[in-house]
């Protein structure tokens, strides 16, 4: 029941924290035995933002130490989420795993769906860990409890943050062909462990395709520095929406790819990207710009009928802008606070301030709702405030990079006049930069025709 209630409410806190965009959702099947299996990069959010995406209930394992308490214990399972204990957590709690793994199978055997995280812990980067036996050794057991008679679908699914911690990022799920469990019917019969270590492999390979991974930690910050530098200009030459979040993940996906390649047949060439596009970064950001400023097209949008719209906008938007913040900001401020001092592991932080800052929002909706009761004396203004409040808020997540585009330009506008050496030095890093880049696109797309 609580699942059901705080569904709605948990999609609107993670439609608010983060821009999520999906590919694949049509092939969940519904009444069918599913297992859906993601790669686990961001704590309690990577489940709940499947489970808030599917139609169905989900079923869903969470670690085995966050099960302490009864009170715990009771109000995870209300929202749907059962134990699973790792080797770490010690030999008598593993056994407890016997427990959990009878309930996928009942669960299974029901036609229902559950996820469980092949990976088998949570870790904060863009690349996915060998995958844990764990899953398919439930697939196989629940397939053989069939008699097979029926067939288990597993469905890889890739979690694509761009940054899991900030908010407003983006988020790019993108769902995989579902694979049969019958296929290894024959083979799970005549050689159990290598029908096991054969279908776990090929669930990894499956995984791959749908998650942004990045062979090489020394990598991390070069692909985000090119996704932040070169996205725009990729969709762009391949004739795709650069404004379209999905688009973006598809960008992002190649972009990695690319740099992967590369560091393994042209190191050189990867270390000359690092060179130039490090420096330029910095630079960006210690005069608190953004690339997208400096493209060429932008530039020359750049004269008086722009900043008089610009104005405009600026004059007749701010004022509800201002009204939004205050009627909806100051729970996320507090959260952001809270969360900044009391989170230590990256992977959690997340999922803590945005369930925390829906309960904030909610008390604070509450608290201003009894002032308007208190003052008005009228229902018809409650929900006429409870419309205002809303909208008002979605107006400023529309609004606010709206804003920071029009103060950015403005910015380099200033700098144009004040300090003139500057934007010189970073317009020449950038076509450095760019033309590097296409020669790096350029030298990928080769190998990938070897």
């Amino acid at each position: 029941m609580l699942y059901w209630l705080l569904k709605p409410f948990v999609f609107f806190s993670l439609r608010v924290f983060y821009k999520v965009d999906v590919k694949g959702l049509n092939r969940i099947p519904r009444n069918k035995p599913v297992i859906l299996a993601p790669n686990h990069s961001n704590g309690f959010v990577d489940p709940v933002i499947l489970a808030m995406l599917t139609p169905q209930k989900v079923r869903f394992f969470a670690r085995g130490d966050v099960f302490k308490g009864a009170f715990a214990k009771w109000i995870l399972n209300q929202m749907n989420v059962s134990p699973m204990y790792r080797m770490q957590d010690g030999f008598a709690e593993l056994k407890k795993n016997d427990k959990s793994f009878e309930e996928c199978r009942n669960l299974l055997t029901a036609n229902k769906t559950i996820l469980i995280f092949p990976e088998g812990l949570c870790v904060q980067e863009r690349r996915l860990r060998h995958l844990k036996k764990g899953l398919t050794r439930i697939a196989f057991q629940t397939l053989e409890s069939f008699n097979y008679s029926k067939d288990i679908l597993v469905i890889p699914v890739g979690i694509n943050y761009q940054m899991a911690t900030k908010f407003r990022s983006k988020v790019f799920i993108d769902i995989g062909k579902p694979i049969s469990m019958k296929e290894y019917e024959e083979s799970y019969k005549s050689d159990k462990v290598k029908a096991i270590n054969d279908f776990t492999k090929k669930l990894e390979e499956k995984i791959l395709e749908q998650v942004t991974n990045i062979n090489a930690s020394h990598n991390d910050k070069l692909v985000s520095n090119i996704e932040e530098v070169y996205t725009h200009k990729w969709l762009v030459d391949k004739h795709l929406n650069s404004s379209k979040l999905m688009n973006q993940g598809i960008a992002s996906s190649e972009i990695v790819e690319m740099v992967n390649v590369l560091d393994e047949k042209d190191p050189k060439l990867v270390a000359s990207l690092k060179s130039k596009i490090y420096p330029y970064i910095k630079l960006l950001n210690e005069n608190n710009l953004r690339d997208h400023l400096l493209r060429e097209e932008n530039i020359n949008k750049m004269n008086l009928g722009t900043f008089v719209l610009e104005y405009i906008i600026v004059y007749l938007g701010v004022p509800f802008y201002f009204v939004g913040l205050l009627l909806n900001y100051p729970p996320y401020f507090i959260a952001e606070k809270f969360a900044g001092k009391k989170v230590k592991k990256a992977e959690f932080y997340a999922s803590f301030r945005a369930n925390l800052s829906l309960i904030f929002w909610t008390l604070y909706l509450f608290v201003q709702l009894t002032a308007v009761a208190i003052i008005f004396k009228s229902w018809l203004l409650n929900l006429v405030f409870i419309l205002i409040v809303s909208l008002t808020g979605f107006y400023v997540l529309a609004f606010y990079p709206v804003l920071k585009k029009i103060q950015g330009r403005w910015k380099l506008l200033r700098m144009v006049r004040k300090d003139r050496a500057t934007i010189e030095k970073m317009v020449n890093l950038r076509t450095e930069v760019m033309t590097e880049l296409d020669r790096a696109k350029k030298k990928y797309l080769s190998l990938l025709e070897c």
